[in-house]
């Protein structure tokens, strides 16, 4: 079973290799207590952390500040969610509302569609992911490779455009890996931190996207990935010029 054209198996063990530190852990705690909310004042004190923590995950630059952590567990057993979420000033986002994430997004001053997602990916850990350009990148260039049958068509393979994440082309990758992750019976946070890693693993400067393509290829099967440690290079928040 294949997932962008890379063995399910392989995707499995690059996203079990990721380690933040109890980061993601300690977001997805806050996101369940924004969840448990009861009343407006303790609902707009637990989204203004839950933000926060996930601004810190997805810096524009510099290194994540690493606190003590709060979740209660290493792992977490990620039980069925309600598909809406109430936070603050009347925001309801629905798990499969594009237009909703729109709204989600807009009312973040600075938000851009990386610490979007990574808020959507808290509320509904198992429906959705985020998307940094180095997701998007490695989404693109495998999908380019792999054929038809992903269904992405986001780039060109003799292409050399970069390309920016944005929420229409988050629309696009979600469906995309959910359907395949669900196929080949990998978690779909796996998916995506496997990802990021493989891109994470090489320089695609002066490529086009299948030459880019076929280098993430190479980099899935590499022996070794290298580690999120959350340094610069991890949140930078435009691609390399091509792609």
């Amino acid at each position: 079973m294949l997932i962008l054209g890379v063995p399910a198996e392989r995707i499995r063990a690059l996203g079990e290799t990721w380690d933040d530190g109890g980061l993601w852990d300690d977001i997805l705690w806050l996101a369940l207590l924004a969840r448990a909310a009861t009343d407006d004042r303790e609902r707009r004190m637990r989204w203004h952390h839950l933000v926060m923590a996930v601004g810190n995950f997805k810096r524009q630059g510099g290194r994540r500040l690493r606190p003590s952590r709060i979740s209660p567990a290493d792992k977490f057993t990620y039980a069925a969610r309600a598909d809406h979420f109430n936070g603050p000033d009347d925001l309801t986002i629905s798990r499969d509302d594009a237009d909703s994430w729109q709204h989600l997004e807009g009312s973040l001053a600075g938000a851009a569609t990386a610490t979007t997602t990574t808020l959507l990916a808290a509320l509904w850990p198992d429906s959705h992911h985020i998307l940094d350009w180095r997701v998007l990148a490695a989404a693109a260039g495998l999908g380019v490779v792999a054929g038809d049958e992903n269904g992405l068509d986001l780039v060109t393979p003799g292409g050399r455009d970069p390309l920016l994440p944005a929420l229409d082309l988050y629309s696009r990758v979600r469906t995309v890996l959910i359907r395949q992750s669900a196929r080949a019976g990998v978690p779909l946070r796996a998916t995506e931190r496997a990802l990021y890693l493989i891109s994470k693993a090489i320089n695609g400067r002066g490529t086009t996207w299948a030459e880019y393509g076929d280098k993430l290829r190479e980099a899935a099967q590499a022996d070794r990935a290298p580690g999120a440690d959350g340094t610069s290079d991890d949140e930078r928040d435009a691609p390399p010029a091509a792609p």
